[in-house]
């Protein structure tokens, strides 16, 4: 369980990274950006593969890379916006939902192990994922914007399950090469978006914005890694609930003692039945 601990830690950092972006007005574009950058440098530079960019045609993931980074950039993208329209707590739900997703794909492609202490566990942390989020007053969101949560759902649900599936059929040995192939793909995507908005908007970029997009970046890579050197030690139908509902409940908890977030019994409840989850599922 090192692996998926140390995911949870560096998943839960990302949040608070963002949570800050807002304090010291970072533009989140360009940071993020330099963030893609920062986490293809780490990875070319621990594996020593200065020519990796040129070499990983030859791959049999490369493909796979390309619309993995493509995900990767456009799920944040509507993520975003999401969380603009639909509301943030409403969005944080769908996203955690998803799970459900790889869970399932893991059930059907790989035969992995069914029982009813695993379904038990999968129902807990979605009940968790929900309580957990849960914010007293109106929830409602306008229908217009519903297509924001349904395309948030699928998106993280693919993500996930391309990253199980390539993880188990293509990526071995070369793991690192693999996700500096995604996160390559993903600065450049990012690259261009952010090169056309500053032609219009006729900005720079600015120091505060490339120092959180490095900080960002080599935690963002290691949340990734970790990850992924988890799935190859456990099931995917044990790895993504017990990750997300330790996010969440992790992530609840430091809004509520660092950023003075607000937090009803009902929110207590769910941090509480994430943690009966995570164990159901590790005994499962």
């Amino acid at each position: 369980m090192v692996y998926i601990t140390l995911s949870i830690i560096q998943s839960t950092l990302i949040f608070v990274i963002f949570k800050l972006f807002s304090r010291f007005k970072i533009d989140n574009l360009q940071a993020i950006t330099i963030n893609y950058l920062v986490a293809c440098l780490f990875g070319i530079l621990i594996t020593g593969a200065d020519r990796l960019i040129l070499e990983a045609p030859s791959y049999n993931w490369f493909y796979f890379a390309i619309v993995l980074g493509v995900f990767f950039i456009f799920v944040f993208n509507i993520f975003a916006l999401s969380s603009q329209k639909a509301g943030v707590a409403l969005t944080s739900v769908a996203s955690k939902m998803s799970v459900v997703l790889p869970v399932i794909l893991g059930i059907i492609l790989y035969h992995e192990m069914v029982n009813a202490l695993k379904i038990t566990g999968v129902i807990t942390a979605l009940l968790a994922f929900y309580l957990t989020l849960k914010k007293p007053g109106n929830t409602g969101v306008k229908y217009k914007f519903f297509y924001l949560l349904i395309l948030i759902f699928i998106g993280n649900g693919i993500v996930d399950s391309l990253m199980k599936y390539t993880q188990h059929y293509y990526v071995t040995d070369n793991l690192i090469q693999f996700l500096t192939m995604v996160f390559f793909t993903s600065f450049i995507l990012g690259g261009i978006v952010l090169t056309v908005k500053m032609s219009i908007t006729k900005r720079s970029v600015e120091f505060k914005n490339i120092l959180a997009g490095i900080i960002l970046g080599l935690i963002n890579f290691g949340s990734t890694y970790t990850l992924f050197k988890a799935l190859s030690f456990y099931e995917s139908s044990i790895v993504f609930p017990v990750a997300n509902a330790g996010i969440v409940s992790l992530s609840t908890l430091t809004g509520f003692f660092i950023f003075k977030e607000k937090l009803t019994l009902v929110n207590w409840g769910g941090i509480i039945l994430s943690l009966i989850a995570i164990l159901i599922i590790a005994f499962a």
